[in-house]
């Protein structure tokens, strides 16, 4: 049965959907319904579970099929999360990263040249060379591209003909002028951006040092200076190493003293700390003055063995002379454990005076590569900055490219990131470099310690490859030796070493007259010389890659050593050199990721490689011949994976 409103259009009431959620009993208002039974409702085909309850929808989907699903979808989930996460973390190890650009310190980027003071200019007509020689001469140091001087000691000496016969730490001995002449020369360095270190002797100082004298003369063993040296009874089998006994009776104190050198050079006492607190004493007067840093010699001997007790022959020695040095290992009187703790604490005195410029410390070591990187200490703020790396010193055949390589990765393959490499190249107890090898490897040696990372030590008169000096030397310890010849400034009366308008007395040393040929006045005018090749290298060492840069070794093999030098977004440069007397050929282009078909020549060895700077070279196929050498850069291109 059904109604009708009073409209004027009726229509029929909508039958009823037996399966619609909603319980129809009536009609709605509009149309004047009036309640009717209705089916009771059912669910809907679509969706089986509505209308449930919540217990028995629980009860559905706790069944076998549901909870599967369930595990395979969250499964799914988490393994493309997994999938993701994974992807992410591979294309961040993978993808060549935008790398840091490492902080240099001043003494990392400057090549250092080193000075023999009395040999190397004189000023004032005594024939010894002194400071304001070597101030005159600033401005050559400065444009070989060398921002930091070396000296040799330079402080107040008895008249033994040694060094290292200190009689006052710090007053400046009047061969060499006075502390005027030193600020000076300190000044003009700074006011040329230049750096200044000294040799610091803190192991021994000659006998007629007055501590040395009020030491002797304690009978009583009761005043201030007893203990500043090291006194013994009973001396033991100790040797020095000039292959003399180490002990030396003392009347006056009726003991023996130590000396590990001369006997007029008696060794201090470190273990005193009234030893070290003038020795501290000593350093804070120089770095007042605006020393930048110092050169400790000798100073693997700072230690003895707190018991004196007698040293055994050594297993790997040559000799079976017990009178000889070398006989014995030397465990109680070199590299004690304590050298390190002094080295350690002067290094703290050093950070105290780097304010404005970094001090540094330099230091000698004796011993294989051990030994000297134990100098650097474990962190970065309680070793030396620059433990001397003397290796090659002792080269006097050629060394070719698997010694190059090997001198090399030796050396850079053991420091850590605080520890830094150095390349001396000549020294004031070492033959000349230019007695030692032709100038065609000298040219391609000096490429390459240049230019790798690392601080390059030269020696004065390197840059016109002077020979050592004859001279009739047997003894070690004596001021005159052969490497130590005058500075061949130019071509006139003992090659210009004297400066003055007069020069009354004649030089320390005899002039050898092969300033005539080779000195650095004629060397300068021309543009094949070994002095403006030497300014090439230190100005292309200066180039952002050289300073910042990482190294890579490229093709090395029996005949050729050669390199990369790369940093994100910058220049790249490939250093090659033929170490062979044959002429070579190599496709180094697929040597180095990083290396382009196409660039361009930077530096040769000389004119007789047959490339040119600015020529334009494919590193598929580069010809060098004997002990010739080539740097060709490319601009950075970013490498796609």
């Amino acid at each position: 049965m059904s109604f009708y409103s009073g409209r004027s259009s009726p229509r029929s009431k909508p039958e009823v959907d037996s399966y619609e959620k909603e319980d129809q009993s009536s009609y709605d208002d509009n149309y004047g319904a009036v309640a009717v039974d209705e089916p009771p409702e059912t669910p809907a085909l679509g969706n089986p579970f509505r209308g449930m309850e919540k217990e028995e929808l629980l009860r559905h989907s706790s069944k076998p099929f549901w909870w599967r699903l369930r595990v395979m979808c969250i499964s799914v989930v988490l393994l493309g999360w997994l999938a993701l996460l994974i992807t992410v973390v591979a294309l961040v190890l993978i993808y060549p990263r935008c790398r840091h650009e490492d902080m240099r310190r001043w003494w990392q980027n400057e090549t250092i040249y080193r000075i023999y003071v009395p040999s190397f200019s004189d000023s004032d007509g005594n024939g010894i060379g002194d400071l304001k020689g070597i101030e005159a001469h600033l401005n050559h140091i400065h444009d070989l591209g060398a921002h930091t001087v070396s000296l040799s000691p330079v402080y107040q000496l008895d008249d033994v003909d040694s060094d290292f016969n200190v009689i006052d730490h710090m007053a400046i001995d009047r061969k060499y002028g006075n502390m005027s002449d030193f600020e000076s020369l300190i000044k003009a360095a700074h006011d040329r951006g230049m750096h200044l270190v000294m040799d610091f002797i803190p192991n021994h100082t000659s006998d007629k040092h007055q501590w040395f004298i009020n030491s002797s003369l304690t009978s009583n063993r009761t005043n201030d200076f007893r203990n500043f040296y090291v006194w013994a009874d009973m001396p033991t089998n100790w040797r020095s190493v000039y292959n003399n006994d180490s002990w030396t009776p003392s009347d006056l104190r009726s003991q023996h003293y130590l000396h590990q050198f001369l006997s007029s050079q008696p060794d201090l006492n470190l273990r005193s700390s009234q030893v070290q607190e003038k020795l501290e004493e000593i350093l804070r007067f120089w770095l007042s003055k605006g020393v930048d840093g110092f050169y400790i010699r000798n100073s693997g001997f700072l230690f003895e063995d707190y018991d004196l007790r007698s040293e055994k022959n050594s297993s790997t020695s040559n000799s079976s002379d017990p009178n000889e040095y070398s006989y014995y290992d030397h465990a109680m009187t070199y590299g004690l454990p304590e050298v390190y703790d002094m080295l350690s604490r002067w290094r703290t005195l050093m950070e105290e005076y780097s304010n404005t410029t970094e001090r540094i410390l330099m230091a000698d070591v004796r011993g294989g590569l051990d030994k000297i990187m134990s100098y650097y200490g474990h962190y970065d703020r309680d070793g030396v900055h620059i433990a001397l790396n003397e290796v090659f010193l002792s080269e006097h055949d050629i060394c070719g490219a698997p010694c190059v390589r090997k001198y090399i990765t030796d050396w850079l393959s053991q420091l850590n990131g605080h520890q830094w490499a150095n390349w001396v190249i000549g020294a004031d107890d070492s033959d000349r470099l230019g007695s030692r090898f032709n100038e065609s490897y000298i040219r391609a040696f000096l490429m390459t310690a240049m230019l790798i990372p690392g601080t390059p030590i030269i020696y004065y008169g390197d840059e016109i490859l002077m020979s050592n000096t004859d001279i009739n030397n047997s003894e070690p310890w004596k001021r005159e030796q052969s490497m130590r010849g005058l500075m061949q400034w130019e071509n006139s009366t003992d090659g210009g070493f004297c400066s003055a308008r007069s020069c009354p007395s004649p030089p320390w040393l005899p002039s050898d007259g092969k300033f005539r040929t080779n000195n650095v006045k004629d060397n300068i005018k021309s543009a094949e010389s070994v002095i403006n090749y030497l300014r090439n290298l230190t100005s292309l060492r200066r180039e952002k890659t050289f300073l910042v840069g990482e190294f890579t070794t490229a093709i090395t093999d029996d005949s050729i050593f050669s390199f990369v030098r790369e940093f994100d977004g910058i220049t790249g440069y490939l250093v090659v050199i033929n170490f062979s007397h044959e002429e070579q050929t190599r496709d180094y282009y697929l040597s180095h990721g990083s290396i382009e078909k196409a660039a361009t020549v930077e530096l040769t060895t000389g004119s007789d490689v047959g490339y040119y700077p600015e020529d334009d070279i494919d590193t598929r196929s580069i010809t060098l011949g004997s002990y010739q050498g080539v740097v060709v850069s490319w601009d950075y291109v970013a490498k796609e994976l």
